[in-house]
């Protein structure tokens, strides 16, 4: 059975995100996500999707004034397609209406662009690359 749940900095869980995201997000890319500074994520939201013990997906949210903005979004790529994306989002949205925000942004890689506008998101501005992920993003907002 699926779950997701609140995870911490640093736990077993949060270290499992991370090989997630290299496995699906950096390797493909031929980069390295431990050669990366992840120690703002002490200070975000992070959720975990879990399939048993295993983790099969994660999000994760930092917050400047009234905006969060969703940093990391990665689901397995075994399962992808199968709605844990959309439902990783919502705990993120959720959690940032808990917050107070009323905004919720992203930097959505291009390929993922339809996907956020089915949640509701916007475009802001053109396309560009991020140093760390070399791949065509877009700026992305919704209002809360």
């Amino acid at each position: 059975m699926i779950s997701i749940k609140p995870i911490h900095y640093g736990s077993p869980a949060y270290l499992e995100t991370l090989e997630l995201r290299n496995r699906v997000m950096r390797l493909p890319l031929g980069l390295n996500i431990h050669d990366e500074d992840f120690s703002f994520e002490q200070n975000c939201v992070l959720y975990a999707a879990f399939d048993g013990e295993q983790v099969i997906g994660m999000g994760s949210m930092s917050r400047e004034g009234d905006t969060c903005k969703v940093e990391y979004l990665c689901v397995d790529t075994a399962i992808q397609s199968r709605g844990l994306g959309r439902q990783l989002l919502e705990a993120l949205e959720g959690a940032a209406r808990e917050q107070g925000a009323a905004h919720i942004c992203l930097d959505a890689r291009v390929t993922a662009q339809h996907f956020y506008e089915r949640a509701g998101y916007h475009t802001v501005g053109e396309i560009f690359l991020l140093s760390y992920a070399p791949v065509e993003h877009i700026l992305m907002e919704k209002d809360l």
